[in-house]
């Protein structure tokens, strides 16, 4: 009982931690925003966007050996390790070289990156491993020593910030962090082909996700820029939500591994979309109600039209959600025919955001719009595809 107890007590504690994970990384930002000026503050996230596209290498690889040790896939990680390590030194040497032409970013800073791109890969094999064998008290470890250690350098040396100091901290956490994997697991033993199992394709809708969640807070500069402030408090708010969500896909990736392998897989998968729609339901009206009034609380008078844009904002993100919680499930059952689906969704909510931006609240309403859509075009798609392949094996 006791077992039972601690294995489902980590569906609640997990988002907890990774909620507070979220804080110490926005304290990282204070930190910054205090200690450099607002030109080198805007550079330096012009690097940490950029690193944060060539960190998708490592959660990719994070997500396949979790995957396929969840369902006894035989795989020579060994080889994968050393493919992925040349690509993404290949194409961080490619960055290295082009960048400093097109934007002003130092090489130097660009080697830092591509240093800590490498550890990080090297950190994920293992958290892989940790998240497979659902230690998720170790994993939590690993994120916050890799939080923790950023936010004290930067503090440390807050008198004397610059954009390579920032940046070296991000290093010392992720090298501090890959030594903490080695002495919490082995690295997942090697066996099988030398087979990705869809590890690119993975990357690839990554990259379609992160834009889904990025592109506005870029296009807010050009439309709104009078409003960018209150935006960016909003997005504070709204994407804690999200990432309190992917936190608990990360402890049901591997559970829904494994059932993927069972004849109850789609009873087991239904029970837990509608837990989730219940959870993003209470969610959505905490947002709608109490936020607005918090915000001013935390940000002062000044971002009172940032609760305003909460009410919108968190029904876009819902959208996300569910579109993120589909290509865990496409991922899960090896399917990449979806693919097409998230740039189809991806191009529509480009256009949406270019053509209905009348006022702050039309764009908003038009991304909810589109990414809720688009969330139950993608539901239904999976659940005829799956009737259709129980059709055929029947």
């Amino acid at each position: 009982m006791k077992a039972v107890m601690s294995r489902y007590s980590i569906l609640l504690i997990f988002p907890v931690l990774d909620a507070l994970l979220n804080i110490i990384n926005y304290s990282y930002h204070f930190f910054l925003a205090r200690g450099l000026t607002s030109q080198d503050y805007g550079l330096l996230n012009a690097y940490l966007a950029l690193l944060g596209l060539l960190l998708i290498i490592g959660s990719a690889v994070q997500w396949i050996v979790t995957r396929n040790l969840g369902q006894q896939i035989a795989t020579d990680y060994r080889y994968i390790e050393r493919v992925i390590l040349l690509v993404a030194m290949g194409l961080s040497s490619v960055l290295f070289i082009l960048i400093p032409y097109i934007l002003p970013l130092s090489r130097i800073n660009l080697f830092l990156l591509a240093v800590t791109v490498f550890f990080h890969i090297l950190v994920s094999f293992r958290r892989g491993v940790l998240q497979a064998n659902e230690r998720f008290y170790a994993l939590t470890l690993s994120y916050y020593v890799e939080a923790i250690v950023k936010v004290g350098v930067t503090w440390i040396f807050l008198e004397q910030l610059d954009i390579t100091l920032a940046l070296i901290g991000i290093l010392i956490g992720m090298i501090l962090t890959y030594g903490l994997s080695i002495w919490q697991t082995h690295f997942p033993e090697t066996a099988g082909d030398k087979q990705f199992h869809g590890l690119f394709q993975l990357i690839h809708v990554q990259i379609v996700m992160t834009l889904f969640f990025s592109v506005d807070s870029l296009l807010v500069t050009l439309f709104f820029p009078s409003l960018v402030g209150d935006y960016s408090v909003s997005l504070r708010f709204s994407q804690l939500v999200l990432f309190v969500c992917l936190s608990i896909f990360q402890v049901l990736l591997p559970r829904l591994s494994r059932a993927a392998e069972t004849d109850s897989f789609l009873s087991f998968e239904r029970t837990v979309f509608r837990l989730l729609l219940a959870a993003l339901g209470i969610i959505t009206i905490v947002y709608y109600l109490v936020i607005p009034s918090v915000v001013p609380i935390f940000f002062g008078q000044g971002y009172d039209e940032a609760g305003y844009f909460v009410r919108y904002m968190i029904f876009t993100y819902i959208g996300i959600i569910i579109v993120q919680y589909e290509a865990m499930l496409q991922f899960i059952l090896r399917n990449n025919r979806y693919l097409r689906w998230y740039w189809s969704l991806l191009f529509v909510f480009l256009v949406a955001l270019f053509l209905f931006r009348q006022s702050m609240e039309v764009w908003l309403l038009a991304q909810a719009v589109v990414l809720l859509g688009g969330s139950l075009l993608l539901r239904f798609r999976f659940h005829s595809e799956r009737r259709q392949q129980f059709k055929e094996e029947s």
